[in-house]
């Protein structure tokens, strides 16, 4: 597994525009002090379970404890809110869960996602390690079956997936189901096409010259008004 780089923790908690904004940056871990920095399922209850307003989840995180992940999974399903997470830079292993959890998951242009089977460390004997791989094989499985509701995809493609230790661009997330949308830049209207700014060009052109010619031509209908007044 290549080495993710520490993402830095943030968890805030505020409101905005009418919706519940809760900004979640950092691993995903059981918080077993106080001062733990880490994304985890009681705190986000504790910000969550009186809301009654629509919530935005804005993500950042390499992931962690897949049953830390698992929990708030379930937590976001369950709640009676409108939920969307926004992947703001990074959403893999465990955090993927929180956005398999959300109503909706928007990726901003440049962000990622990452799936892998589950792993761990295993000391002993045979049986030991044995032990050890049927636990994982049945976290696996439960991973599969949150992905395989979120995405629709099939389990053997999933799986795949897994094995392989699959990175996700935005787009690629939402076309295999991980998403739903990637939010860009509105691009800037330009105020007109270039056939009307020639049409524009020439009928202001049309119209100087006209002026200048109507300017030109006076003096000489004043001469003719002049001289015939004389009789000549």
């Amino acid at each position: 597994m290549p080495k993710v780089k520490k993402v830095p923790f943030q968890f805030t908690n505020e409101i905005q525009n009418g919706k519940h904004i809760l900004t979640l940056s950092g691993n995903v871990q059981k918080k077993y002090w106080r001062d733990d920095d880490v994304i985890n399922a009681k705190d986000i209850r504790e910000s969550l379970d009186t809301v009654t307003d629509d919530i935005v989840i804005k993500l950042n995180s390499p992931g962690g404890d897949v049953f830390e992940g698992i929990e708030i999974y379930n937590y976001l399903k369950d709640h009676p809110s409108n939920v969307t997470v926004e992947v703001t830079g990074l959403a893999a292993s465990a955090a993927t869960f929180i956005t398999a959890g959300a109503d909706e998951v928007i990726m901003n242009v440049g962000t990622s996602l990452m799936i892998h089977e589950a792993s761990t460390f295993a000391w002993g004997n045979k049986q030991d390690i044995q032990k050890t791989l049927n636990a994982l094989e049945t976290i696996d499985d439960s991973i599969l079956a949150i992905y395989t509701e979120k995405t629709g995809q099939s389990t053997d493609q999933l799986r795949e997936w897994m094995n392989e230790e699959k990175w996700f661009t935005a787009d690629e997330a939402v076309e295999f189901g991980f998403a739903d949308l990637v939010k860009r830049e509105e691009p800037k209207q330009e105020p007109q096409d270039i056939a009307s700014m020639i049409q524009d060009a020439v009928a202001v052109a049309m119209a100087n010259a006209q002026a200048f010619n109507n300017f030109v031509q006076e003096p000489k209908r004043k001469s003719l008004v002049e001289r015939l007044k004389k009789g000549e």
